[in-house]
């Protein structure tokens, strides 16, 4: 009974050792200095960042401190911030951030081009999910360039070297705020992009030196052999062309074997079909690897882009469930990847195993780049 009853007080007293050591400590200070240029010229086009960087406080227990940067306007207060950023790796006591995205936040501090105004950061830190912001503000002259302030919500492309000769607007995909991306094929002649398909819409052309500019001249269209990735960017004054090949392949993961190979069908959609069988070691019939000890229903996409074998898969990484249906249309939306062959998979429904399908990307469907599978029907 002793011994049952020390061994009882031990327990008890390893469980309170054991609260206390995992016991959350959320205590942290915030920091004490800001520093940043105290001016700033803006060339959009440059590659060289600017650093916004922090010094004093931290946790407590050593541990990590989260941190945020909030950018206002001169007379503002961030309780609605112009742009709120991480910092670099999310704990760094810094942000390194472009001239380009310093732009953006000078044109919505209503900064015009070539002129110079006011614009103020300031940082949040948290542990624990308790969040503090510091008292301190650091102010920045910023002085903008030459640049486009009619910054479209939508961009449709025209002129009489577009897949439809010009007769209407093409519309382009919104990647993110101020860039925009279509995937089509021209014919010799010229291009220009407009805001909107109405009389009134803003109009906008790439110069001889590379600068997109507002104004009703025209671009000779890209010389490109396959389907072309235009990327017009409004905050850098841009225009990237990417050079894409009319077949994409969907293949399995485990096997690289095609399920379908999918041309450029116009309008921004590859199609193609193919029979869909899951590779699963009983069916010698669906030509699973020597290896396989299970059924494989992962799949994803091979682009050849700019020359470059290049994965079209899914965005979040996770590991891939199979869907039920009901799933939003984000699930099956691509993005673009160096290929790994067990990354960015998706699994098949399972009821499109054994089955004939049409499955279709198309680059630019309620706002996303996403695929579907269509014309289901038994093989057998």
């Amino acid at each position: 009974m002793k011994k049952n009853i020390l061994m009882a007080c031990f327990m008890s007293l390893a469980l309170t050792a054991c609260q206390e050591d995992y016991s959350l400590n959320v205590d942290f200070s915030l920091p004490t200095v800001l520093n940043s240029p105290s001016s700033i010229t803006l060339d959009v086009t440059s590659a060289t960042p600017v650093t916004l960087s922090w010094t004093g406080g931290g946790a407590a227990d050593g541990g990590v401190v989260l941190y945020e940067v909030l950018f206002d306007k001169a007379d503002g207060d961030f309780s609605e911030p112009l742009s709120v950023m991480k910092s670099n790796q999310g704990a760094q006591p810094s942000l390194s951030i472009t001239h380009a995205m310093i732009n953006t936040i000078a044109r919505k501090a209503g900064i015009r081009p070539e002129e110079t105004g006011t614009i103020k950061w300031t940082v949040n830190a948290s542990k624990g999910g308790v969040v503090k912001r510091t008292e301190l503000v650091s102010s920045i002259a910023v002085t903008r360039g030459e640049g486009i302030d009619n910054i479209p919500q939508e961009l449709f492309l025209y002129g009489n070297a577009t897949e439809n000769s010009g007769q209407g607007g093409l519309a382009f995909r919104m990647v993110s705020e101020g860039v925009f991306q279509i995937y089509t094929t021209f014919s010799a002649g010229n291009i220009s992009f407009k805001s909107s398909t109405n009389a009134d819409a803003f109009s906008f052309y790439v110069s001889d030196s590379g600068k997109l500019k507002e104004g009703d001249e025209t671009t000779e269209a890209p010389k490109v052999g396959g389907v072309a990735r235009i990327t017009v960017d409004f905050n850098s004054l841009t225009m990237a062309v990417d050079e894409i090949q009319p077949m994409v392949r969907c293949i399995w993961g485990a096997s690289y074997g095609d399920i379908a190979q999918l041309q450029y069908a116009g309008e921004g959609k590859f199609v193609g079909e193919g029979d869909i069988i899951f590779l699963d070691p009983s069916r010698p019939e669906s030509n699973p690897p020597s290896w396989l000890g299970w059924v494989e229903e992962r799949y994803y996409f091979i682009a050849v882009v700019n020359g470059a074998e290049m994965c079209w898969g899914r965005g979040d990484d996770v590991s891939a469930e199979r869907p039920v249906g009901g799933e939003p249309d984000s699930f099956y939306s691509l993005y673009e990847y160096s290929w790994s062959q067990w990354d960015h998979l998706w699994k098949m429904s399972g009821s499109l195993d054994n089955k004939h399908a049409t499955i279709t990307i198309d680059t630019n469907k309620n706002g996303l780049m996403m695929h579907t599978f269509t014309n289901v029907v038994s093989i057998n």
